[in-house]
């Protein structure tokens, strides 16, 4: 059965927090340690704000969650509600890159397209605000999909809020 998509609602919060602690757990394994798998819990998460805006995507198959993810003019890389730093403001889209926020996949359903999926669907909305660059941050698991997908590496850093140091790696795009 393909795969369809809509927009997330506050009723989704519950199920999309269960795909998302499931995927890092399980989609890390190999790029990171336990403790850096434990304390990238602190960097990531469910972004509420996300939904609030009508940003994030919910990917499914047979109605059963295969992943999800979003975007935002929101000044905010990376972190869920939880994660300290936030930054609301709303960005330029004539000068400032649009994010690219909280892809995650239910691990059932890895490698099968759902991260491209999330990421073309990402692309055009921003692309429809105006916005002429998207930014992410992502993790070392992540990276090869970001790549595949025409981002660049800008920058790499190690967040260490949780505890052990969790690499991560900011990445940009020409849309």
């Amino acid at each position: 059965m393909p795969f369809t998509h809509r927009i997330a609602t506050q009723e989704d919060i519950p199920n999309l927090t269960a795909i998302m602690n499931v995927s890092i757990g399980e989609l890390q394994k190999g790029f990171l340690t336990a403790a850096q798998i434990t304390s990238s819990r602190t960097v990531m998460g469910i972004d509420t704000q996300l939904i609030e805006d009508g940003t994030y995507f919910v990917v499914e198959e047979d109605h059963q969650i295969a992943g999800c993810g979003g975007w935002s003019r929101r000044a905010t890389l990376y972190g869920g509600d939880h994660t300290p730093g936030r930054e609301p403001k709303l960005l330029d889209p004539q000068t400032d890159p649009a994010r690219v926020r909280a892809m995650y996949t239910n691990p059932a359903f890895a490698r099968r397209g759902v991260g491209r999926l999330i990421l073309d669907l990402c692309e055009q909305a921003a692309a429809a605000e105006g916005f002429t660059t998207l930014e992410l941050m992502g993790t070392l698991s992540g990276e090869p999909l970001y790549t595949a997908y025409g981002f660049e590496p800008v920058e790499r850093i190690t967040d260490d809020r949780g505890g052990a140091p969790v690499p991560l790696v900011r990445m940009r795009k020409s849309i």
